[in-house]
């Protein structure tokens, strides 16, 4: 196989064992490493690169094992979540670094390409501490690719970015597989990030893989609490919250469609009007870019729904009738459970 590979890999730290995990990410494609907090995702990322010892499995390059080398002979670009700049350098020196580490005669041919390729010419002999965020992003971006890496590995990479500066990394990172033999692998929790870029979704849950896949069968899969909210459900509600809802009709029907995880519920299932005297309530009514937004509450639990625009004559605090479409509700599983990938 051209690209990256992981076979059976584990790692220990402490209490937390990540793995058994196998993983291909063939050459010009991008796969997102998604997950919640604590679910391994960094661990992955600094196993393959070499900064952490596996308990067993075998990491590859190209069809030929790599585990057994330091990070600066396996050949991996690793972007670590704070970039990793080195302070006391100008922007020049963070991009010459890993070239003359690896005592590359062509260095400065190789800086001055990078520099030209991500606008930074202008910025070459300033500090890391005089650049913007989209700034240091990109130096990071241009240091990683400098020595020519055989796997991008990337850990949050449009974090605390403005839009214009996403949307510029966004480009590089699709002209970077478009146009270059390179696997990526980047670990993001921004879902416009990952169907911008990534064929393939892989989530971790409590170092286990719960998915593998490509994103429409991500978006059809079973459901957990954090694939939902990345998926962009709104309206979730954990066994708990079910119970404490009491018996009304609503409630009923969730704790009828609900899974281990509880029930996620699309705004299209959500049936509501204006009815004097009914239990639900108008609780709030908000613009958003994507329409307008209804919050109905009853029994203790809030539903939002959406409209493509204003929605006449409705005002928080006006009583309406609630009904759910069962067919549509999706249960969610317990957190960690895996499924077919």
């Amino acid at each position: 196989m051209t690209g990256l590979e992981v076979e059976g890999l584990v790692v220990r730290r402490g209490t937390f064992e990540l793995g058994p995990v196998d993983l291909e990410i063939p050459a010009g494609s991008a796969t997102a490493l998604l997950g919640p907090s604590g679910a391994g995702k960094t661990t992955l990322l600094r196993a393959i690169a070499g900064f952490l010892p596996l308990a067993a499995g075998r990491v590859l390059r190209d069809g030929r094992p790599v585990d057994g080398e330091p990070p600066e002979r396996r050949q991996f670009g690793f972007v670590p979540p704070n970039l990793g700049l080195f302070p006391n350098h100008r922007v020049r020196g963070n991009v010459a670094y890993p070239l003359r580490i690896a005592g590359r005669p062509d260095a400065e041919e190789r800086v001055r390409h990078w520099l030209r390729r991500f606008d930074l010419e202008a910025l070459a002999d300033r500090y890391p501490a005089e650049l913007s965020s989209g700034e240091r992003q990109r130096v990071a971006m241009a240091r990683a690719l400098a020595a020519e890496p055989a796997a991008l590995l990337w850990d949050e990479p449009l974090s605390a970015l403005d839009v214009d500066s996403r949307d510029a990394l966004l480009r590089l990172l699709r002209e970077l597989l478009e146009t270059g033999p390179i696997p990526l692998l980047l670990v993001t929790h921004d879902p416009a990030t990952a169907a911008a870029v990534a064929t393939t979704y892989a989530v971790l849950s409590k170092g286990r893989w719960r998915f593998v896949g490509d994103p429409h069968a991500f978006a059809q899969a079973p459901l957990d609490r954090f694939t939902a909210r990345f998926l962009g459900f709104e309206n979730l509600y954990s066994p708990a919250e079910l119970e404490r809802a009491g018996a009304r009709p609503a409630a009923a029907a969730l704790r009828a469609g609900a899974g281990p995880g509880g029930v996620a519920v699309p705004p299209s299932a959500v049936r509501w009007g204006p009815a004097p005297g009914a239990p639900g309530r108008v609780v709030a009514v908000r613009p958003t870019p994507a329409g307008w937004v209804v919050a109905l509450r009853e029994g203790g639990l809030t539903f939002h729904v959406t409209a493509p625009g204003p929605v006449p004559g409705v005002r928080v605090g006006d009583a309406v009738e609630l009904s759910l479409d069962g067919s549509l509700l999706r249960p969610l599983e317990g957190p960690g459970t895996p499924h077919d990938r």
